[in-house]
C-alpha cells in the first residue's frame, strides 16, 4: 500500500480548510507569491479579498481561474472545486470544457486556456481571469 496515497486521503477526510485556506495551502506548497498568483490567475485582489473575507461564494469561473493559475493536478483542482461549493456537471458542455482544462491544461496559461475555451464555443463571459467581460 502507497503510505503517501493513503496519508493524503486521511488528510483530506479530516480537513476542515476552508476555500481561502486551501488556496493558502496550495500556493505555500508550490513557493507562490502573492505577486505571481495575482499575475499567474490575472484575477484582481478584490477577488481574494472577498473569498477570504467569505463576503459571497466565487463563481465557479474565478474557482477554474485559481486551479489553472495555481498549475494545479486534477484532483487538487476537484478539492479546490469541492470545497468551494461546486461540482462539475458532464453533462453540462460548460462545465465539461472547465473539467478538460484542469485534466489536460492545468500546465498552460489563462490566455491559453482561454483560446481553448473559444476554439471549443465557449461563450467570452466565462473565460478565465478577471479582466472585463463584454
Amino acid at each position: 500500500m502507497d503510505n503517501t496515497l493513503y496519508q493524503e486521503y486521511m488528510r483530506q477526510l479530516s480537513s476542515r480548510e476552508n476555500l481561502y485556506q486551501l488556496i493558502k495551502r496550495f500556493k505555500e506548497t508550490k513557493n507562490i507569491s502573492n505577486e505571481e498568483f495575482y499575475m499567474e490567475t490575472e484575477l484582481n485582489r478584490n477577488v481574494m479579498c472577498d473569498i477570504k473575507k467569505n463576503k459571497s461564494r466565487p463563481s465557479l469561473r474565478i474557482v477554474i481561474t485559481i486551479c489553472i493559475g495555481l498549475h494545479l493536478e486534477p484532483y487538487e483542482s476537484l478539492e479546490l472545486i469541492e470545497t468551494a461549493g461546486y461540482s462539475l456537471n458532464r453533462s453540462q458542455y460548460l462545465d465539461f470544457a472547465y473539467l478538460d482544462l484542469i485534466c489536460h491544461y492545468y500546465e498552460f496559461y489563462i490566455y491559453e486556456c482561454n483560446k481553448r475555451l473559444k476554439e471549443v464555443g465557449i461563450e467570452e463571459k466565462y473565460y478565465l481571469g478577471s479582466r472585463e467581460r463584454k
